[in-house]
């Protein structure tokens, strides 16, 4: 539902017309009952309602009331609107190719709000730009709840990397709730015959000083590029950066031999590791993964704590009403702790996290400073 347009005159007086005063009061007397409707009616009187400047202390009390009451009515049609949806289908625009992580994660979701709903959620996948075409498709959409993003790390890192954005994200989105983090792993491969991390910087070390260690990652300015990034500077390596178009080709130049390490993400890795063509030598994060309790963390060899995870997380556009934000919040939350889900998601090599819009909006903050400092001193830059 759309609201009527209130205009803010320049000689500072709030003006409602005749249309604009039927249309408050018929909603306030059916959403508030007459309580309201007559408190709004004593001042809402002919085809407009004037607030001038003759009485500054009578024209603030007017525009408290009128304010107040128009307010009210916003929020009830918020919760009205919460309370009704989604009564058509929703759309979760994916901004890569149907097939990858983010969209098995969308799809999983997908159908659990599907059944939870018996509303259609559909996953539409728009891949290019380095998800700015999703991304912008989703910030020129109706605030609705009717289409959502499920955003990747780059909403926050695009901002920093291209210089020609025609869109703001963090003024244009808001976060609804994070869906998983994706862990990174330090893999090792045939050129560099080390069985954990002390072992691979004492083999490293030497072709770090030569300037023949080279590392390679999902595409330059991926995650995956970036931990590659941050692990030279915290190891004080020298490793030449090789980008490769996605994860799978990373993997195999690495089982290969084409370079001697990379970061990775699980999934697409595990066939190469369970052949033993390349290493799993340890995760880069605060904790082990808790189907590997067996593979240390980064920290266990002295290396930083910081986490290098990237994550998959729902958002919507900025004006989405509360109450719906709220809702899907709610209901995702439940999907995340059913066990069935969370044992899927591990078997991908990934960790499902949850939680309220407010601490995904404190964790996209934080990370987006990580980045950027990443890629600020790892002198990182993308074609424009």
């Amino acid at each position: 539902m759309q609201f009527p347009k209130i205009s803010w005159r320049n000689e500072a007086r709030f003006h409602l017309t005749c249309y604009h005063a039927t249309y408050i009061l018929f909603s306030l007397r059916i959403l508030f009952n007459d309580f309201v409707y007559v408190v709004a009616n004593s001042y809402i009187q002919g085809d407009s309602v004037n607030i001038t400047k003759s009485s500054k202390s009578s024209k603030l009390a007017c525009f408290l009331r009128a304010a107040c009451a128009t307010g009210l009515l916003a929020s009830a049609l918020g919760v009205a609107n919460a309370a009704s949806y989604p009564s058509r289908p929703v759309t979760i625009v994916v901004p890569f190719a149907a097939g990858g992580g983010s969209d098995i994660v969308a799809r999983l979701v997908a159908q659990q709000l599907n059944d939870e709903y018996q509303q259609p959620f559909i996953v539409e996948n728009k891949p290019g730009g380095s998800t700015q075409i999703a991304t912008r498709f989703v910030i020129n959409a109706p605030a609705d709840g009717y289409t959502l993003l499920l955003a990747s790390t780059s909403v926050v890192n695009n901002a920093y990397l291209y210089k020609n954005l025609n869109y703001d994200a963090a003024r244009s989105l808001r976060p609804v709730i994070g869906l998983v983090d994706v862990p990174a792993f330090l893999v090792a491969g045939a050129n560099v015959p080390a069985k954990n991390v002390k072992d691979f910087l004492a083999a490293a070390g030497p072709l770090s000083n030569s300037n023949r260690l080279s590392f390679g990652s999902a595409g330059t300015a991926s995650t995956l590029h970036l931990a590659g990034e941050w692990f030279n500077q915290v190891a004080g390596l020298k490793g030449v950066h090789i980008p490769y178009k996605g994860s799978g080709p990373a993997v195999v130049a690495l089982a290969s031999g084409d370079v001697d390490y990379s970061f990775e993400n699980l999934a697409p890795a595990q066939a190469q590791i369970a052949s033993q063509r390349v290493r799993l030598l340890a995760i880069a994060g605060p904790t082990r993964f808790p189907t590997l309790p067996d593979v240390p963390t980064l920290k266990d060899f002295g290396l930083p704590a910081t986490d290098m995870a990237s994550w998959f997380v729902l958002m919507a556009p900025t004006a989405t009403p509360d109450g719906v934000v709220d809702q899907l919040n709610a209901s995702v939350n439940r999907i995340l702790s059913k066990p069935e889900i969370q044992k899927r998601f591990l078997e991908l090599g990934l960790i499902p996290t949850g939680g309220t819009p407010q601490q995904l909006a404190d964790r996209m903050r934080a990370d987006s400073e990580k980045w950027i400092s990443i890629i600020k001193a790892g002198h990182v830059t993308v074609d424009q």
